[in-house]
């Protein structure tokens, strides 16, 4: 049975199951195994054509919440049946596609780091890069897709390299300077940014987030 993780747009992570390999005790089995990589995560799951029972639902849900270290923050599927049945218990439930149009090849890796980032590492990834923990001033981080960091985003940051298209999110962000898909965009260095977002929209920077000055 494999899974997929992937960073999502609330900070957190992904796991994509589908039709042919949803087991919940796969899935919890899966992350008790990746507990210690995904400590300090938001967790999702995200299910593909298959049907959710209530049953599945509630032993899920609890199982996540049961685990140190872990937030669970619901569901996402691209089944109205499974939306309206998690609504009904009072879960969270994203309705969307689950596999959107991307320019990625599938052989691009997602790389996950659970370590601080120091000044003179450079760390890269062909596709996306999710990192637990903080990058610091005088780091460098480079990747052919997204850059999700997870604690405080400080040194240098390249995503969408050789792309058209990518982002750069951060729980705390004070960073220069960062390049998404070949544009550059220049930040005041007093000034600290709460769950930023950055994303490349018609060749400019759209910055998102909370200044905190």
């Amino acid at each position: 049975m494999e899974f997929k993780l992937r960073g999502t747009n609330v900070i957190g992570i992904e796991i994509l199951v589908n039709k042919e390999n949803f087991s919940k005790e796969e899935i919890k089995k899966f992350i008790v195994e990746k507990k210690l990589l995904l400590k300090g995560s938001r967790i999702v799951i995200s299910v593909e054509n298959y049907l959710l029972t209530r049953n599945e639902v509630e032993e899920l849900k609890n199982f996540v919440e049961s685990i140190e270290g872990l937030t669970f923050c619901g569901f996402k599927t691209n089944m109205k049946e499974n939306r309206e049945l998690c609504l009904s218990m009072g879960v969270p439930c994203d309705l969307s596609d689950i596999q959107p149009k991307r320019e990625r090849s599938e052989v691009e890796e997602i790389k996950f780091l659970r370590k601080t980032i120091r000044s003179g590492e450079k760390v890269t990834s062909t596709g996306d890069l999710v990192i637990l923990g903080d990058v610091n001033p005088g780091a460098e981080v480079e990747a052919g897709g997204n850059v999700y960091v997870m604690g405080n985003l400080r040194g240098l940051v390249k995503a969408g390299v050789g792309k058209r298209e990518g982002e750069v999110r951060a729980l705390y962000f004070e960073a220069p300077r960062i390049e998404i898909a070949g544009v550059e965009n220049v930040f005041d260095r007093n000034k600290t940014y709460i769950n930023f977002r950055a994303k490349v929209k018609n060749g400019k920077i759209k910055i998102r987030g909370r200044k905190n000055e």
